[in-house]
């Protein structure tokens, strides 16, 4: 993604999540095994691994161990969990002769004390540091246990031992945070509006003592082990409010600080994102926005995330990723630019289209399509490429039965290999494979080893159509079936789900910078 950064630094390719666990804790001893709560069968180990392989495939999850550890070693064979034993005192080292045997560019580092790890944040962190030049990113503003750091492996080696003190062996990074004019590190500030960031200090999410662990047990009592793996900050945070006893019991477990400096960024302006809500109005705007939130720090802007419309001047830049929506305020002093925007304050603004439709059609430019750096880099990718398992790839959203139904029969028809619709209701046919829904690593490996793609008009159509997959719409609706109208101009058949159907990859090609060019857009203002 060249216009996010003239890398100088080597370019990522391998990228691990290491997690350093241990059974003996000083204070707490065999914490990482214990079930949590005491009666489940699901240790704080399963809760992170589940988390964590919702951002990286298994194969790029490892459990960093004591040499000797022999239980927790034997814990995570019988669970299928990778695992590395090194140094016991020296954690520091053990992570550097970690990635030199899995060859790894760049660590998201994480810790076996935290079942609650925002994957939402998580994901976005790793995104984008594998496309930037930093030597250190993390997101800053989330609650204690729910946030990790990553580094590159090579600002964790370049420390010497006449360097080394012994606070570095244990706190594998603090040496990089210590340094911020040696080091570029990247901090960005959380998706949490300034009403959500103020109650923070109300959480303690990690398990460091009895007392933890009795919080955190009472609190995952209280859901199923489905709904609580879905929770995020966002969530905790309206639970926090419904039920605020809850969260109290081990607000007072003194926790060890350090006095760092501040990273060394610099700041060309303010900027508020305001984002249509995903209930309402899908997720689409928020994945492609959060995303564009994080890297904007990276090109020295201060975002900051918005539930309402900002007064005049109270921001350098305010992006709206809202469509239709009504503008109630006159913006002077304060840049706006518009995101996908239909309604009438197009006129009045800066807009950017993010995706062709009857109002853009010709003239729109392809590159502008916003393509994830997961589909881009391999660096987060399983380690073998998938083989082609499935015939047709099916995407169906929120589908009712009869028009599920009338997908599985097409699906049937067009593909005599597996198929696989996500979405929908579920298939009354044993010939369809079918997941409610996926999360984004498993999304992606399973469109990667299809043959063909089936979805409405939408950014899946168009990653599918970047990964080279031949692709087909249908129509959920007259809207989708006027925006497929404009793939058909390109060669991308449209289907009725009576006929059979050549699939196609069209005539035009979809290109990766597209968040470079809007942050460049954005660089403009």
């Amino acid at each position: 993604m060249s216009g996010i950064h003239l890398t100088p630094k080597p370019k990522i390719r391998s990228l691990f999540a290491f997690i350093q666990a241990r059974t003996g804790s000083t204070r707490f001893p065999k914490k990482v095994i214990r079930p949590i709560p005491s009666n489940s069968d699901k240790t704080i180990l399963d809760h992170i691994h589940s988390r964590v392989l919702k951002i990286l495939p298994n194969s790029r999850i490892v459990y960093l161990i004591p040499e000797g550890d022999s239980e927790l070693e034997s814990f995570l064979e019988k669970k299928g969990m990778n695992h590395f034993s090194g140094p016991l005192e020296d954690v520091r080292q053990r992570y550097i002769l970690a990635a030199e045997k899995f060859k790894a560019d760049a660590i998201l580092r994480l810790t076996g004390d935290n079942p609650f790890y925002d994957t939402t944040h998580l994901d976005l962190l790793l995104q984008t540091f594998i496309e930037s030049d930093s030597d250190l990113a993390y997101f800053k503003g989330l609650p204690l246990g729910t946030g990790g750091e990553v580094f590159r492996t090579s600002a964790l080696q370049n420390l010497s031992d006449s360097q080394q003190e012994e606070r570095h062996k244990e706190h594998v990074s603090i040496h990089i945070k210590e340094n911020p004019n040696q080091y570029k590190i990247t901090a960005i500030l959380s998706l949490l509006t300034k009403e959500e960031g103020s109650r923070l200090a109300n959480f303690r999410l990690t398990v460091d003592t009895p007392e933890d662990f009795e919080t955190i047990s009472g609190l995952i009592s209280q859901k199923s082990f489905e709904t609580i793996g879905n929770f995020n900050t966002k969530e905790f945070l309206e639970w926090e409010k419904e039920s605020p006893s809850l969260f109290q019991k081990n607000l007072d477990v003194p926790q060890v600080k350090f006095n760092l400096p501040s990273p060394n960024q610099k700041n060309k302006g303010k900027i508020g994102v305001l984002v249509a809500p995903a209930k309402e109005f899908g997720s689409g705007h928020f994945s492609r926005t959060s995303l564009l939130y994080s890297f904007l720090p990276y090109r020295n802007w201060e975002p900051e995330w918005l539930s309402e419309f900002p007064k005049d001047g109270e921001y350098d830049i305010l992006l709206i990723d809202y469509r239709d929506i009504e503008i109630p305020i006159s913006y002077q002093k304060t840049k706006v630019l518009l995101l996908d925007h239909f309604g009438k304050d197009k006129s009045k603004y800066d807009f950017w289209d993010l995706l062709p439709h009857p109002g853009n059609d010709p003239i729109f430019n392809w590159e502008q399509i916003l393509i994830p750096p997961n589909l881009i880099s391999s660096a987060t990718n399983e380690e073998k490429n998938p083989a082609k398992e499935y015939g047709i790839f099916c995407y169906a959203g929120n589908l009712g039965k009869e028009e599920s139904e009338n997908l599985d029969k097409f699906l049937i028809h067009n593909s005599s290999k597996n198929r696989i619709r996500i979405g929908g209701t579920p298939p009354r046919t044993n010939e369809i494979e079918y997941f409610p829904r996926l999360s984004r690593v498993q999304y992606l490996q399973t469109l990667r080893s299809s043959e063909k793609f089936l979805g409405y008009f939408g950014q899946s159509v168009f990653e599918a159509l970047y990964l080279r997959i031949p692709c087909a719409t249908f129509s959920i609706s007259p809207i989708h079936r006027e925006l497929s109208s404009i793939l058909e101009k390109y060669k991308i058949p449209f289907t009725d789900l009576i006929q059979k159907t050549e699939f196609s990859l069209g005539t035009k090609t979809v290109e990766e910078n597209g968040y470079g060019l809007l942050l460049d857009k954005i660089d403009s203002l």
